[in-house]
């Protein structure tokens, strides 16, 4: 078994990355760049650095450059031990995190200050779980990599935070053949469940479920295509417009295009369509006529935990734009209120109980569903997985959120805990 020896992520090294952190704050990232390379040199198993370097390099346009250097890194040092109570391994948790395309960024910190940061691919424990409670580590799976059974550290659970198979769909596949090598069947959210979760994959799966509706969605990949060539596929595969354009591995609204027309196909192909995109049918269901609105739940260990009934007026209903009809908005807030207070009413008996069965089915531990009830009172889904993000954010400017927000963490620390004490149960 591994044994790992924790030291001060910044007992040595720390003048230079001082001196890097303030060529930041003044915006010359070329020389941060430069002090990161050579401390990467000099410190080839320090997580932190090679981080920032590759996110520093990101900035850049380095994106592929980055990746190879972490997957090269994460084979070498997969793990990362965490400080706190990493002694009482009977309560150690061993988060898993994929790395293939999911991108290296850097955060600005309210101080101005910087820190690294991954996108995509994953869901957050950060509010899901109290980090007071158990001893963690986190292994990163180096796509590509094979994990080594007699590499890991003992531990009471794995929690697979792996949660896009369009971006980390290799990663999936080493930590479903470690299970099966090494027997190790106590985790989180199994890999072979995660990968029905895709877009595409949701819509085979639950196209014909009864009880709901959930648009026809199918997967492209173009290169350098215009409107008459994607026009031509679409045509082909029987959906007319409008649809709606993303590139797959994306959770945000930030690569979401709504393609209503010809002249929006044409401007949307303008300079050609590259990369692989998913074509989801776009239904225009609206709430009293005139608005959208989102319901979210959380599925955590056999139960939902409701967290948002947002009402907009785009259709493109997030959480980033939140605050434009919600805030300040007592109706709306009202009917946020009723939701959550009790979501089964709210949705209709038949309803809860067709997503009941939904979540049933999924094999997950933990996922987020998004929904809607449309004029006939049926269920419409948007989207199933378990990339949603748990957070306390919204209960800042909403604060009635705040209860449910911390059931949801509640639920979720309770289903660690209930693994952990089965596994020392069992041996």
């Amino acid at each position: 078994m591994q044994q790992l020896r924790i030291k001060g992520r910044h007992a040595k090294g720390g003048s230079a990355r001082a001196r890097a952190m303030q060529h930041m704050r003044a915006g010359d990232f070329d020389a941060a760049r430069a002090i990161y390379a050579q401390e990467a040199r000099q410190r080839p198993m320090d997580q932190h650095v090679h981080r920032v370097l590759a996110a520093l390099m990101v900035r850049d346009g380095h994106e592929e450059a980055a990746r190879t250097m972490l997957r090269a890194f994460f084979t070498r040092r997969p793990i990362a031990p965490r400080a706190h109570r990493i002694g009482d391994r009977r309560r150690l948790v061993l988060r898993i995190r994929g790395f293939d395309r999911t991108l290296p960024i850097l955060k600005k910190r309210t101080n101005g200050g910087y820190k690294p940061s991954f996108r995509g691919g994953h869901f957050t424990l950060r509010y899901l779980l109290n980090p007071r409670e158990f001893a963690a580590m986190t292994y990163t799976v180096a796509a590509g990599s094979r994990m080594d059974p007699a590499r890991m550290p003992r531990h009471a659970l794995l929690i697979n935070t792996i949660a896009d198979p369009d971006i980390e769909g290799r990663s999936l596949k080493a930590l479903e053949t470690y299970i099966g090598e090494s027997g190790d069947t106590n985790i989180i959210n199994h890999p072979r469940n995660v990968w029905h979760t895709t877009r595409d994959g949701n819509y085979r799966r639950l196209q014909a479920f009864d009880g709901l509706s959930f648009p026809k969605t199918l997967r492209a990949r173009f290169e350098n295509a215009g409107p008459a060539e994607v026009g031509a596929w679409l045509e082909r595969e029987g959906m007319a417009l409008p649809v709606i354009l993303r590139q797959t591995g994306t959770q945000t609204g930030r690569t979401t295009r709504l393609v209503r027309t010809r002249d929006d196909l044409q401007a949307l192909c303008t300079g050609g369509l590259s990369g692989e995109y998913y074509a989801i049918a776009y239904h225009d269901i609206r709430w009293r006529d005139q608005y959208y609105r989102k319901l979210r739940l959380f599925w955590i260990d056999g139960s939902y935990y409701p967290v948002v009934c947002h009402i907009d007026r785009t259709w493109n209903v997030h959480g980033g734009n939140r605050k434009t009809e919600m805030l300040g908005n007592d109706a709306f807030q009202n009917e946020e209120k009723r939701f959550l207070a009790d979501w089964r009413d709210y949705v209709g008996i038949a309803n809860a109980d067709t997503l009941q069965r939904i979540g049933e089915a999924t094999g997950l531990d933990f996922f987020g569903v998004d929904f809607t009830i449309d004029d006939d009172g049926r269920l419409f889904l948007y989207e199933l997985n378990p990339a949603m993000r748990h957070s306390y954010d919204h209960a800042r400017n909403f604060p009635y959120k705040q209860s449910y927000d911390e059931a949801t963490t509640g639920a979720f620390t309770a289903m660690v805990n209930a693994r952990i004490a089965a596994m020392t149960a069992a041996t």
